[in-house]
């Protein structure tokens, strides 16, 4: 009775099938991760896994069948088919340019090499990456690969127009019956709204002690018009702006800006008798109705 050859046992070909089958599959998964936006993988080493993968695919039936010339013929044929077909789908999914984002510079004069790279934001919107809508498709000026640097947007000028439009408050419930009440309860509504009125308008730039600023803004502390001075000129002041004008013989390089488009006339008395009740001035109360006359 013969005795099979030890080799007979050992020769075992499903573990060879299964690790050629399985670098085929993992092979394959990468080619296709590009296609799904997963991986991003440069073309070149694309077309390098496909010739891999189909090299193999080839070398394996020459395995099987023998190495015959009939067969080498019949599995070209394929081969080249196969990349024809990586070729076909690389060109329409727009990953057939050669875009790498770093590049290597020779100086021609002293050999030194340097590497540039296009930033994370250009190599998001490279031709073939890039999925919107592009107004200009330009060529990066560091690496050559062409990117789109003029993404379309909706463009809308309504919010130019919002941020141009003068909001101008509403009259304060505070001033309600405002004829029936004493000169004592229109002074305390009157200095309250006004302070809230001169911190957010006027203390930038008078300051919040009224001293102002020297060179760029009047004091309004002990300023001859705001202590007990012309009430139409300061409420005037208020309401048109100022510019170009010496005070008490000092010319200010800052323009006033005119508040009367901004402010109501609640609040321009308020900020008024703020003023001129501020600061050791004492130039009395001024009326809503004042500004209303002056306007």
């Amino acid at each position: 009775m013969s005795t099979p050859e030890s080799g007979d046992h050992a020769h075992n070909p499903i573990p060879k099938y299964l690790g050629i089958f399985g670098f085929l599959v993992a092979v394959t998964a990468f080619e296709l991760m590009p296609l799904f936006g997963i991986l991003q993988i440069p073309p070149p080493v694309l077309l390098g896994l496909s010739a891999v993968k189909f090299t193999v695919v080839v070398l394996f039936f020459m395995h099987l069948y023998g190495d015959k010339p009939i067969n080498n013929r019949l599995f070209f044929i394929p081969l080249v088919l196969a990349g024809l077909s990586v070729s076909v789908l690389m060109a329409l999914f727009g990953t057939w340019s050669l875009q790498w984002p770093v590049r290597t510079h020779k100086d021609p004069v002293t050999g030194a090499r340097t590497e540039v790279r296009d930033s994370d934001d250009v190599v998001e919107r490279y031709r073939g990456r890039w999925k919107g809508d592009c107004n200009a498709w330009v060529k990066s000026a560091a690496t050559g690969n062409e990117y789109c640097s003029s993404p379309w947007i909706a463009f809308t000028n309504q919010p130019a127009y919002d941020a141009l439009k003068v909001v101008v408050a509403p009259p304060d419930p505070a001033f309600d019956g405002w004829d029936a009440k004493s000169a004592d309860d229109k002074k305390t509504v009157l200095m309250k709204k006004g302070e809230e009125v001169f911190e957010s308008k006027c203390a930038a730039c008078h300051q919040a002690t009224g001293l102002g600023l020297p060179g760029a803004f009047p004091p309004l502390a002990n300023d001859p018009i705001v202590n007990g001075g012309d009430v139409s000129q300061h409420i005037t002041t208020v309401l048109k702006g100022l510019n170009g004008k010496a005070i008490n013989g000092v010319s200010y390089g800052a323009a006033m800006q005119a508040w009367g488009p901004v402010l109501n006339d609640q609040e321009i008395a308020s900020v008024i008798t703020y003023e001129r009740n501020s600061w050791s001035n004492n130039g009395g109360l001024v009326e809503p109705a004042q500004v209303t006359a002056l306007r």
